[in-house]
């Protein structure tokens, strides 16, 4: 693979990336959300996809390696929000009746709310990763390929 083809396929893992996190805030906002575009495991996403596909080609980078658990912890969150966004608060019939639903459903949006943040503070060090990973495989290949020139210089 050329160097050019895996900093674009990064690049667009990042973007993907960062798209999933709006959608992630469009949930919260009360906006619809298409269900393909909602994938709950790691391996689902976009950037799962590439993570645990093509993107296997980087895993000798130390980057690539620190990028799993930030991954695994923000699709973590995301169930969480799911789960309180998309689950019926548990009101009884009579609290149904006086608006103790309503009260719970907006105290399940205020806590989502919370849980988004931590999802975004993940999703910057998943950003910051990334670039180091463009950083790391940039540089690997100038070495890789100053190491081919000298090899063939001395060969």
């Amino acid at each position: 693979m050329k160097l050019s083809d895996a900093v674009e396929q990064l690049r667009n893992a990042r973007a993907a990336h960062k798209a999933w996190v709006a959608r992630a805030e469009a949930l919260i906002e009360g906006m619809n959300v298409d269900k393909e575009h909602i994938p709950m495991l790691p391996t689902d996403c976009v950037f799962g996809k590439w993570y645990y596909g093509s993107g296997q080609a980087l895993r000798k980078l130390p980057a690539y390696k620190a990028m799993e658990k930030p991954h695994d912890n923000l699709h973590r969150t995301y169930m969480q929000i799911f789960k309180l966004l998309f689950e019926e608060p548990d009101v009884s019939a009579w609290g149904k009746l006086f608006g103790k639903a309503k009260k719970a459903k907006a105290e399940q949006i205020k806590e989502a709310q919370v849980l988004f943040k931590r999802l975004q503070s993940t999703s910057d060090d998943v950003c910051e990763i990334l670039e180091s990973l463009e950083e790391q495989l940039i540089t690997a290949a100038k070495k890789q390929k100053i190491n081919s020139t000298i090899n063939n210089t001395l060969g």
